[in-house]
C-alpha cells in the first residue's frame, strides 16, 4: 500500500522520476521546452547525453556550451557541430560566414577549424576571431582573410604588443596596401604625363619625333587603359584623335608635294615634248591655218604646263624664239596666201630694158620681202626663191647697164644733137620721137650721168613744148600750172629724195606739153622755179655721193682690220667667244656701211665674204672639236645611266656637267640638240639616284623604327614587375639586339643615349633597394637595442628583424633582464669609447686619455689579424648586452653605433 501510495503520489511527473528507466521513457515524449531543466536535474550521464539529442535550437545548445557538466559541454558541442556537418557533407558545401565560424568554434579539430576560418568571407567575422580566438594560429589565419585598410588597422592597434605575429601580418598588409595605392598614385602621375605629353605633341605640332610619340602614346593609352576614368579617357583620345590629324594632315602635305614633284617631272617632260613639236612644226611647208592651229595648241600647252614646272631662261628663251619664228612663218605664209596671185602676176612680169625700170622692179622686190617677212633661219620656199632671184636678176641687169652705160651716153649725146638739129629745122613729129628716145636712153643710165644731159635735155625739151603749144594755144594754162606747181615748191620742208621726184615729175609733165612753137618765157619761169626747188637736192645728192664714198673706204678698212686680225692672230690660243662676237659684229658693220655705188658694193662684199670665210674657217673647226667633246661627255652620261651601281655617279655627273660649261663656242642649234640628250640622261641618272636614295631611307627609317622599338621595349621594363636579375638579363639580350642594328650616326647617338638612361636607372634602383635593405638591416639592430634600453613592449614587438651575424637569443636574454642592468658602469663606458673609435666620432674630453689607452690596446690586439669593422661592431654590441649601463651611455652607445653603419 505505502508502494502504490510512492508512485501515485500527486505533483511529479516522469521525467522526474527516480527510476531511470521511467525518466528515459518520459524522456522521449519529453517537450523540447522543459529538456533542458531535465538536463539540468538529470543524474544520469547517460540520460543527459540522451537529452542533448533531442535538442535542435542553436541557442539552447548555446547555453549547454557553458553547462557545468563536462559531459554535457562536450556533448552539446559535438551534437551541433553534428547538425552543422552531418555525415557526408564538407566545408566546400558551405558558404554562410555565421555557420562557418560557429564550425571553427565547436571544432577540436585544428585543420577544421582552420580550413573553416580560411572560407569565412566575412571580414568582420574574421576580426572578431583574429582579435579573440585563444589560439594564435587560428588568430593569424583569420588574420589573413582581412584585405580592408580600417579593419587591418583596427587588428593592428588591437595586437600591438599581444600578438606579434598578427601585428606582423597586419603591418606588411597595410605597408603593401600603402604601397599599392602609391603605386596607383605613381600610376595617375603616369597617366598624367601621358595627358600633358599628348598636349605638348598637340600644341608644338608636327617634326621629326611627331610619328614615334604618337605611336608611343597610343600604346600608353592601351597600357594604361584599365587604370583611367572616363574623363581621362575622353581626354586622351580627343588629344590623340587631334594628333592623328596633324599626322593625317601632314601625310597629305606631303602628299602633296609628291603630286606637285610628279606633275613637275611631268610638266618638264611635256615641255621637252612641246618644244621639240613645236620645232617639228615650224616647217615651210605648213599650211598657214595648220600652223596657227598648231602653234595656238602647242601655246597653250606650253603656258598650261608652267603653273607646275618652271622651264630654265635657255630653254624658255628657246621655245619663245622658236613660237616667234613660227608666228613670224605663219605671218609670211598668210601674206603669200593673201597676195599669192599678185606677186605670180609680178614675177611673170619681164624685166624692164631701162635702169629706171630696173630700180623700180628691186624696189617692188623689196617690198614684197618686207612683207612677207621670211624667217631668216628656216629654208625658203619656191616662190620666195623665185621673188629673190627676180631681185637678184635686175639687180644684175642694172649693175649690167651700168657697165654699158658709156656707150650709152655717147649715144645720148648723139641722139640730143640730132634732136637740136630737127628742132632747129622744125621737124617736130621726128623731134618728138627722137626726144622719148633720149629720156628712154637717160634711164638706162645712172642718175649723176644724167644730170649731165639734164640741162641739154630740158632745153631740147622746152624747145620741143613751144613747138607743141604753136601748135595749139590750149597747152599755155596747163604750163601755166605746172610753173605755179613747181613754184610751190620752192622752199617745202619735204625729204631731199621726195623732193627730187616731185621736181622729176614735173618736168616729165612739162615734156608732154612741148609743141612745135617754143614757149620761152613760161619755160624759163618753170626752170627757175626748178633750179630754185631742186637747191635743197642738189646738197642732198652731194652729200649722199660723198656718204657712198665714205661707205666704201670704211668697208675697205673694216676689211684691211679683218685680213690683219686674220692673219696675225695666234689661232692656236684663241678667245672664241671673242672671235664669234667679232665675226658678227664685223657682219653687223659691214652691213651698215651702206648705201655704196653698185660696182664697188659687188667689190667690197666679195672681199668681205672671203676674209669672214676665213676666220670662220678657223672658227668652224674650234666648232667641230667643241661639238667632238660635248658629244663626247653626252656618250659618257648614256654609260652612266645604264650602270646597276650608282655609286659614286653623282660626282661623275657634276664633273662632266662642269666639264660641259668649260667648253668653247658651238653653233647654236648642234649645241641644243646635244645638250637636250645630255640633260636626259643626267636627268635619268638622278631620278634613278633619287629612287635609291628613297629605298636606303625606307631602310634607316625601318631600322631606326626598330631600334626605337627596342628603347621603348627597354623603357617599358622600368614599369614591370620583373625580378631584377631577369630584368637585367632581359635588357642585356635587348642591347644585344639593338648593338645587331645598323643606324645612321645622330639616330645612333639618341636611341643609345635613352637605352643608357634605361640601364642607369635600373642601376640606380638597385642600388637604392640595396641601401634600403641596408638600412633596414642595420635598423633592426638599432631598434631591438632602442626596445631594451626603453624597456619598450610595443618598441620590442615592433623592431625590425636583426641583421646577419647578429645572435637573436643573445638580445631575447637580455630583453628578459630589461630594467635590471641600469646602473653606469666602467665597462659600458669604455665599450662606448671603443664605438666610438670604430665610428671615427670623438669622444668627451674626460675620456681622451682612456680613450688613447684603448686605441693602443686595439692596434696590439689587431697586429697580425684581419678584423673587419663589421665583426668588431658586432663584437662590441655581444658585450653591451652583457653590460650594465645608465640612460647617458645607453644614448652614448647608441649614436656612436649609427655614426658607425
Amino acid at each position: 500500500m505505502s508502494l502504490l501510495k510512492k508512485f501515485l503520489k500527486p505533483g511529479k511527473p516522469k521525467w522526474q522520476h527516480d527510476d531511470p528507466a521511467v525518466r528515459k521513457q518520459a524522456l522521449a515524449d519529453l517537450p523540447h521546452e522543459q529538456i533542458l531543466q531535465f538536463i539540468d536535474i538529470e543524474p544520469s550521464a547517460e540520460l543527459r547525453l540522451q537529452a542533448v539529442q533531442r535538442l535542435s535550437d542553436e541557442a539552447v545548445l548555446e547555453k549547454l556550451l557553458a553547462h557545468n557538466h563536462d559531459d554535457v559541454r562536450e556533448a552539446a558541442r559535438n551534437h551541433w557541430l553534428g547538425m552543422l556537418m552531418p555525415a557526408g557533407k564538407d566545408l566546400a558545401s558551405i558558404s554562410v560566414s555565421a555557420t562557418l565560424v560557429r564550425i571553427a568554434g565547436l571544432t577540436r579539430d585544428d585543420e577544421l577549424r582552420l580550413q573553416a576560418i580560411a572560407r569565412i568571407t566575412d571580414q568582420q567575422e574574421r576580426l572578431a576571431i583574429a582579435r579573440q580566438h585563444p589560439v594564435a594560429r587560428v588568430r593569424l589565419t583569420a588574420a589573413e582573410g582581412i584585405d580592408d585598410y580600417q579593419l587591418l588597422q583596427q587588428l593592428l592597434d588591437h595586437a600591438q604588443g599581444k600578438d606579434k605575429a598578427v601585428y606582423r601580418l597586419c603591418k606588411d598588409r597595410l605597408a603593401a596596401a600603402k604601397a599599392a595605392a602609391d603605386a596607383k598614385a605613381e600610376q595617375q602621375q603616369k597617366i598624367q604625363n601621358v595627358l600633358e605629353q599628348a598636349a605638348y605633341l598637340n600644341r608644338i605640332g608636327y617634326g621629326p619625333e611627331f610619328n614615334g610619340r604618337l605611336q608611343v602614346l597610343t600604346r600608353q593609352r592601351e597600357e594604361f587603359a584599365s587604370a583611367m576614368d572616363a574623363d581621362q579617357q575622353a581626354r586622351l583620345d580627343s588629344e590623340l584623335q587631334q594628333a592623328r590629324a596633324v599626322l593625317q594632315q601632314h601625310e597629305q602635305e606631303e602628299q602633296r608635294r609628291a603630286d606637285a614633284e610628279r606633275l613637275a617631272a611631268a610638266a618638264q617632260q611635256r615641255q621637252l615634248e612641246l618644244l621639240e613639236q613645236l620645232q617639228q612644226v615650224v616647217k615651210p611647208a605648213a599650211a598657214a591655218d595648220q600652223l596657227q592651229q598648231s602653234l595656238h595648241e602647242i601655246d597653250s600647252a606650253w603656258h598650261s604646263s608652267l603653273v607646275d614646272h618652271k622651264p630654265e631662261q635657255q630653254q624658255l628663251r628657246l621655245f619663245e624664239n622658236t613660237l616667234q619664228q613660227g608666228m613670224a612663218l605663219h605671218s609670211a605664209l598668210a601674206s603669200y596666201n593673201d597676195n599669192d596671185s599678185q606677186l605670180e602676176q609680178w614675177l611673170q612680169q619681164d624685166l624692164p630694158a631701162d635702169m629706171k625700170g630696173l630700180q623700180q622692179v628691186i624696189r617692188s622686190g623689196k617690198d614684197w620681202l618686207g612683207l612677207f617677212k621670211w624667217p631668216a633661219d628656216l629654208p625658203q620656199p619656191e616662190w620666195l626663191a623665185a621673188l629673190r632671184g627676180k631681185c637678184q636678176l635686175a639687180e644684175a641687169q642694172l649693175a649690167n647697164l651700168q657697165d654699158q652705160q658709156t656707150a650709152r651716153i655717147d649715144q645720148i649725146d648723139q641722139q640730143l644733137s640730132k634732136l637740136e638739129k630737127l628742132l632747129d629745122e622744125g621737124h617736130l613729129k621726128d623731134a618728138s620721137k627722137f626726144y622719148g628716145q633720149v629720156n628712154h636712153a637717160l634711164r638706162q643710165i645712172d642718175h649723176k650721168s644724167a644730170q649731165r644731159f639734164q640741162h641739154r635735155i630740158k632745153a631740147v625739151g622746152a624747145r620741143l613744148s613751144e613747138m607743141r603749144d604753136w601748135q595749139g594755144y590750149v597747152t599755155t594754162p596747163k604750163k601755166e600750172a605746172l610753173c605755179e606747181e613747181m613754184e610751190a615748191l620752192i622752199g617745202v620742208e619735204i625729204a631731199p629724195e621726195s623732193l627730187a621726184n616731185k621736181i622729176q615729175a614735173l618736168q616729165e609733165e612739162w615734156k608732154t606739153l612741148n609743141t612745135s612753137q617754143p614757149d620761152k618765157e613760161l619755160w624759163e619761169r618753170f626752170q627757175i622755179a626748178g633750179d630754185k626747188a631742186f637747191e635743197p637736192c642738189r646738197a642732198w645728192y652731194a652729200e649722199a655721193a660723198q656718204q657712198r664714198e665714205l661707205n666704201i673706204t670704211l668697208r675697205n678698212q673694216l676689211i684691211d682690220e679683218l685680213s690683219q686680225y686674220e692673219a696675225n692672230l695666234d689661232w692656236s690660243s684663241a678667245d672664241w667667244k671673242v672671235v664669234q662676237k667679232t665675226l658678227e659684229a664685223a657682219r653687223e658693220t659691214f652691213r651698215g656701211y651702206s648705201p655704196v655705188e653698185r660696182g664697188a658694193h659687188r667689190d667690197t662684199q666679195s672681199r668681205f665674204h672671203s676674209i669672214c670665210d676665213k676666220i670662220y674657217a678657223h672658227l668652224k673647226a674650234e666648232y667641230d672639236r667643241n661639238l667632238a667633246t660635248k658629244s663626247s661627255l653626252a656618250d659618257t652620261a648614256a654609260q652612266l645611266l645604264q650602270q646597276e651601281d650608282l655609286t659614286g655617279v653623282v660626282d661623275q655627273i657634276k664633273q662632266l656637267q662642269q666639264q660641259w660649261k668649260q667648253v668653247g663656242v658651238t653653233p647654236r642649234a648642234a649645241d641644243q640638240k646635244l645638250w637636250r640628250q645630255f640633260r636626259s640622261n643626267c636627268d635619268a641618272i638622278f631620278a634613278r639616284l633619287d629612287e635609291q636614295r628613297a629605298e636606303r631611307k625606307s631602310a634607316i627609317d625601318h631600322q631606326v623604327s626598330a631600334a626605337e622599338a627596342l628603347v621603348q621595349q627597354a623603357q617599358a621594363l622600368l614599369d614591370s614587375d620583373i625580378a631584377d636579375d631577369e630584368l637585367q638579363q632581359q635588357l642585356q639580350q635587348i642591347e644585344q639586339e639593338f648593338a645587331a642594328v645598323e643606324l645612321p650616326r645622330g639616330a645612333h647617338q639618341r636611341l643609345r643615349k635613352a637605352l643608357s638612361d634605361v640601364a642607369n636607372t635600373l642601376h640606380e634602383r638597385e642600388e637604392a633597394l640595396l641601401a634600403e635593405e641596408d638600412r633596414q638591416r642595420w635598423q633592426g639592430l638599432l631598434d631591438n637595442l632602442v626596445a631594451i634600453a626603453n624597456a619598450d613592449e610595443t618598441q620590442w614587438q615592433q623592431a625590425e628583424a636583426l641583421p646577419e651575424g647578429y645572435s637573436q637569443k643573445e638580445f631575447e636574454q637580455r630583453w628578459q633582464q630589461a630594467g635590471q642592468f641600469t646602473n653606469a658602469s666602467a665597462e659600458a663606458r669604455d665599450l662606448c669609447i671603443r664605438m666610438e673609435i670604430l665610428a671615427e666620432q670623438e669622444s668627451p674630453a674626460s675620456d681622451q686619455n682612456r680613450r688613447m689607452e684603448l686605441q693602443v690596446q686595439r692596434l696590439a690586439e689587431a697586429m697580425g689579424q684581419a678584423v673587419s669593422r663589421d665583426a668588431e661592431r658586432a663584437s662590441l654590441v655581444s658585450q653591451w648586452l652583457l653590460t650594465s649601463s645608465d640612460t647617458d651611455q645607453q644614448q652614448r652607445f647608441l649614436n656612436a653605433l649609427q655614426a658607425s653603419l
